[in-house]
């Protein structure tokens, strides 16, 4: 019998009946804790009885929760109801994969996008040892939001019974949304089953990887690839018949495609894709334009130029224009009214409203100059200085106080800590409080404030409220907001401090944790509605999309314009402050005075250029890369080859090996082949490594930064052939760079403070020489050091000195000119050990700051 409305299992109030099936009943519920609707399924009391079979349902459940992917089924509770166990989860609005295929088949885009999810979320449990094993279109979810969630992940296992014949496995999947697998059948379903499967042979991940196959033929080709018409001949044809071709489906499929979805269809679990991951790598590579347009694409990305101030002005007068069009544009089909108030060129950094709304506090950094605080009436233009130097805006209270971080320092281009200092928007010099603060917001009564503190030893951000009390721990938090009625905090995470992927998370005031968004591959910028029952943030390197999160988890879309947006804040009237513009990050090499625009795609990052100066490490961040991924380049030009997935971190000094960092959880350091061969892991579980990683010279052995659970982190050597990892420094350090003769390695300290350690005997050697200001670029051939000092004014140029790393002495070795671009910024070199090559990215972003009106 059906629970009725208002029946309460532990803290679960039924709210209606969804569906019901052979295997229990679905109920929306509410969660009267978490104030959110979820997903109960009640499962039939027979599974009590047998007290085995609960315990592996309760022990598996558990490990699926863990997972916590945003392409997996969240599961949060599992209890049990007069002797009926029951399994909570979130509660999803959409449809599943059946019925979106029900309308027709998918675009390639849609297509792709969903199967590089799907592969994600595959990727994610099977880094558990966690598989499926009944991956089909009906077990597939997709949310309004078009996120694709795999539903019953792991559970198809967690309820076999002892098999009805030898090597036959029988049971029932526990399927929400689509019927149920009938016990007594093999384990699977017919047409989505891999060969050993239907064979009743024993299987592993590698059979959802063939699943996976056959759900990417159907959105596709719109067929399903071993349909017959009986079940006895689809298994037949799953062990005997290759699949149609695709290419031959009328649709025109892009033959990389094509090679995907054979490559997870093969016969033989040795011949498909040996990990999920790397299917996913190799999605998200495949282009969605075919034929010529592909060429043409790529044509179009070789003929790159490097943009020189005529280009710079263009580009802001383009900038400004896209801004009024875009404006123009939004008003027929939103209400929404863009007013610009800034037109310099230059840097914009945090902003913020005054209390009541007239006003508006930003930090920017004109034609090249410091940052400073600047304010302009909401319904005005330009603005007027504040006299507060050197500083980056964190936040303004209801009683005209300003938080500022004084002589902000980049430690990572998405966290630039500084000292936490007050002052009043009339003026003053703001009066030095607390170190390396990252974020802050005052309470709504404005006698508090909530911070976001660096923990350099750690390498760690906490969320303090107040300060002193910590309320959250993660490698980095920023975007810290007071809710209107002061009972919650709002805040971005990132599951490390180089990376922009992030985690909108809600909290109270006490600590205790309300709800978290998906990951977003970009979040930047967070604000409170005005009335209080929602957060807003935006990813401003993917789109101009504001996502909308409530209280119980729920997600909608108030505004999406072309164009990058970050959101600032949100006034007490509704209006908004955002930053709209270009971001873009490019590579720039040099050979003696001739410099060359090489960059790929749109947002790439500059890693390591090889000995002989031929070829070059980078890896490609931005949406036209599908994100974060490596490539390698000869520098005469030629096209770049995609050679894995992560963060790129050295090249091998014989060029047949990279390293990689892929940002899985915990991080993974990889050691990927530029030619033939197969890519690895190098660090062991117990070790999560750190942004930092060099090769010896012998290309045998490498030094790498990582940290051990319980312990800050340290530098290790690894024999890549055998061996596991040795340390060789204290804790409390990360590397940089070997020397030539590999008796050296340049170490930093928790207070970025660089240091020689001796590969050999781990004994420290200070280098008392180098000033402040002063960066440590990496080794001559002769064992010198190259050290840079900053850009000054201008920014236009790079002074580098050769320095003795024992004595002291310095001799310039040359000033590297940047050619002036208009709002954009280099970033420390890379120099070949011969000084023959340079190479250096650099960051060109053309903000201009707007207030939005008419948006809901």
């Amino acid at each position: 019998m059906a629970l009725a409305p208002g029946t309460k299992l532990g803290p679960y109030e039924i709210v209606a009946l969804i569906g019901a099936g052979g295997m229990g009943e679905v109920y929306r519920a509410r969660d009267a804790r978490l104030g959110r609707d979820v997903a109960l399924k009640l499962l039939p009391a027979s599974f009590a009885s047998d007290a085995e079979r609960l315990r592996r349902f309760e022990q598996e459940a558990r490990a699926v929760a863990a997972l916590s992917h945003p392409n997996i089924l969240a599961i949060y509770d599992i209890g049990q109801y007069e002797g009926a166990p029951y399994l909570v989860s979130e509660l999803l609005e959409g449809e599943s994969l059946r019925a979106v295929l029900a309308k027709g088949v998918p675009s390639h885009r849609r297509a792709l996008d969903y199967a590089a999810q799907i592969a994600q979320g595959l990727a994610a449990a099977h880094s558990k040892d966690i598989a499926h094993r009944d991956l089909k279109p009906d077990n597939i979810f997709v949310t309004r939001e078009g996120r694709a969630k795999i539903l019953d992940f792991g559970l198809a296992k967690t309820v076999l019974k002892p098999a009805a014949h030898p090597g036959v496995a029988v049971g029932a999947t526990m399927t929400v949304a689509a019927p149920v697998t009938e016990v007594g059948t093999v384990m699977g379903t017919a047409g989505y089953m891999s060969p050993e499967q239907v064979r009743g042979g024993a299987v592993d991940c590698r059979t959802d990887i063939f699943s996976f196959g056959a759900v990417l033929y159907e959105m596709l080709s719109g067929q399903r690839v071993f349909k017959r018409d009986t079940t006895a001949d689809t298994m037949a044809a799953i062990l005997n018949d290759d699949p149609p071709e695709l290419l031959e489906s009328g649709r025109q499929i892009p033959p990389a495609l094509d090679r995907i979805v054979r490559h997870c269809l093969e016969k033989s679990p040795d011949h498909r894709f040996q990990s999920a991951r790397d299917l996913a790598f190799d999605l998200e590579s495949v282009p969605t334009l075919t034929g010529s347009n592909t060429v043409a694409a790529i044509k179009t990305k070789q003929r790159r130029k490097w943009l020189y101030v005529a280009a710079g002005a263009l580009l802001t007068a383009i900038a400004v224009a896209a801004g009024l069009m875009l404006a123009a544009s939004r008003r027929p089909a939103s209400g929404s009214q863009f007013h610009q108030l800034t037109y310099r060129l230059g840097t914009l950094g945090t902003a913020r409203f005054t209390p009541d709304g007239q006003n508006v506090i930003y930090t920017a950094a004109w034609e090249g100059s410091p940052p400073e605080l600047y304010t302009v009436p909401a319904n005005g233009q330009g603005g007027h200085p504040l006299d507060i130097h050197d500083a980056r805006l964190l936040a303004v209270s209801s009683r005209g106080e300003i938080a500022v971080a004084l002589t902000p320092k980049e430690l990572t281009p998405f966290l630039v800590p500084g000292t936490l200092a007050r002052t009043t928007q009339f003026g003053g010099a703001p009066k030095p409080e607390i170190e390396n603060v990252e974020a802050a917001d005052f309470s709504p009564d404005g006698a508090q404030l909530a911070i976001a503190r660096v923990v350099p030893e750690e390498h760690l951000c906490q969320l303090e409220y107040p300060v002193g009390k910590v309320l959250y721990r993660s490698p980095s938090i920023d975007a810290v907001r007071f809710s209107p009625n002061g009972r919650y905090l709002a805040f971005l995470t990132h599951e490390n401090a180089v990376d922009d992927r992030g985690t909108v998370i809600i909290v109270q005031k006490t600590g205790e944790k309300v709800v978290a968004s998906q990951i977003y591959q970009s979040a930047q910028g967070l604000a409170w509605s005005p009335s209080g029952d929602e957060v807003w943030t935006t990813s401003p390197l993917e789109s101009g999309e504001i996502h909308a999160m409530n209280l119980a988890g729920k997600v909608r879309q108030p505004m999406a314009v072309p164009g990058r947006l970050f959101l600032q804040d949100i006034s007490v009237n509704g209006q908004l402050l955002a930053r709209q513009g270009i971001a873009r990050r490019g590579i720039v090499i040099g050979q003696g005075d001739s410099q060359r625009d090489l960059s790929w795609l749109d947002f790439g990052y500059l890693r390591d250029v090889s000995r002989d100066g031929k070829t070059m490490l980078f890896e490609e961040e931005g949406s036209e890369s599908q994100n974060y991924t490596v490539f390698v380049r000869n520098l005469d030009g030629s096209p770049a080859t995609p050679i894995g997935e992560g963060y790129g971190v050295a090249l091998s000094n014989d060029k047949r090996w990279a390293l990689a960092l892929k940002l899985t959880s915990p991080v993974e350091l990889w050691l990927l082949p530029l030619g033939p061969g197969e890519a690895r892991r190098i660090n062991p579980p117990t070790l999560e490594p750190i942004f930092s990683a060099s090769f010896l010279s012998d290309g045998h052995r490498i030094v790498y930064a990582a940290q051990q659970a319980g312990h800050r982190p340290r530098v290790w050597i690894q024999d890549l052939s055998a061996g596991a990892p040795r340390p060789i420094s204290p804790e409390g350090f990360v590397s940089s760079w070997v020397s030539p003769d590999d008796k050296w390695v340049v170490v930093l300290d928790v207070h970025s403070t660089a240091h020689l350690l001796s590969i050999d005997t781990g004994k420290l050697q200070d280098l008392p020489f180098l000033k402040q200001d002063q960066n440590i670029l990496g080794w001559t051939a002769d064992g010198l050091l190259y050290v840079m000092t900053p850009p000054k004014g201008s920014r236009s140029t790079v002074h580098v000195e050769k320095v003795n790393p024992h004595t002291g002495a310095a001799t310039p070795w040359r000033d590297l000119a940047v050619p002036a671009i208009a709002g954009a910024f280099p970033e420390p070199p890379v120099i070949t050990p011969d000084g023959s090559t340079y190479g250096f990215g650099y960051r060109l972003r053309l903000w201009d700051l707007y207030t939005v009106s008419g948006v809901r």
